[in-house]
């Protein structure tokens, strides 16, 4: 798992990319932590995940809950949204609110959709 921040349009913006798995989930618990004791407002960009399991979920989930209206889920990659498609009916209330359309793969344009 790759992980940056950088500055984006409503503060900074944590990218990330490879997996997000239970398998490096501690790492990426501890730098979300860290990003969010430093930036105030952040931005999530999901564009390169390539896998991504439900503790990868749980932990976008836990992201949006401890920054609320501050973070905000800009981009994501095909894998994660299919992955958030296919979560069952009993974890509908940890689809992630995201400010984007979707797909957001296929294009990048403002501002819509809460799952």
């Amino acid at each position: 798992m790759e992980f940056q921040v950088k500055p984006g349009n409503n503060g900074n913006c944590i990218i990330f990319s490879g997996p997000m798995t239970c398998s490096n989930s501690r790492e990426i618990e501890n730098r979300i932590i860290s990003a969010m004791r430093q930036h105030p407002r952040l931005d999530v960009d999901l564009s390169g995940v390539e896998e991504i399991d439900l503790c990868g979920i749980h932990l976008l989930g836990v992201l949006q809950s401890f920054g609320g209206d501050a973070v905000n889920i800009i981009a994501t990659s095909p894998t994660v949204d299919t992955a958030l498609m296919h979560l069952p009916s009993s974890h509908r209330h940890a689809r992630l609110k995201r400010t984007v359309s979707v797909p957001t793969h296929a294009t990048t344009r403002p501002a819509i959709a809460a799952l």
